[in-house]
């Protein structure tokens, strides 16, 4: 996960992290003390369930004044190398991206007080060489994406923006 991510989570004095989490603990060690007041939810996004459990989690959480949706870590494996991926796989992996970027700030929306200055960020990697032209696509899709809802959420009172994790992190 991209320190900028952990940054984030450093703000709040309980931080939810939801999502496919490395089972070897790995973010846990990097969070260090943080991490025994982090609540710890797996979720897939790209299911209707793993949907429905995140948008009742943000429910359950109000009033929530802050979210980062990370697109970073979904890369499609693409390395510049080897043969693109399967069309399936494309297609499954762009369908993912989208769907979270919908579902996550749909539910965002809903849940957040313009009176609280909230806003959602949409974290995106680093499209350096050798990016696959999918991974483009779908980070320029999402910073469209963000540009044209940033004012319909300006007009609620709510922000929202994107930031690009540096390939260092």
């Amino acid at each position: 996960m991209p320190r900028s991510v952990l940054r984030a989570a450093l703000q709040h004095e309980r931080p939810i992290f939801c999502g496919c989490l490395p089972t070897d603990n790995a973010l846990q060690t990097q969070l260090g003390h943080i991490s025994e007041r982090a609540e710890w939810h797996e979720v897939a996004l790209g299911t209707p369930i793993g949907q429905g459990y995140l948008l009742d989690l943000l429910r359950q959480r109000l009033p929530v004044d802050r979210v980062v949706l990370s697109l970073a870590g979904w890369e499609s494996g693409y390395s510049g190398v080897h043969p693109e991926p399967a069309l399936d796989r494309l297609l499954a992996h762009a369908r993912d991206v989208v769907e979270a970027l919908l579902v996550v700030s749909r539910g965002a929306e809903a849940v957040m007080d313009p009176n609280t200055g909230a806003s959602m960020t949409i974290l995106l990697g680093d499209c350096g060489e050798p990016a696959m032209p999918l991974t483009e696509a779908l980070a320029a899709f999402a910073t469209r994406f963000a540009q044209a809802e940033s004012k319909r959420w300006a007009e609620l009172g709510l922000a929202l923006g994107v930031e690009r994790a540096h390939s260092a992190e």
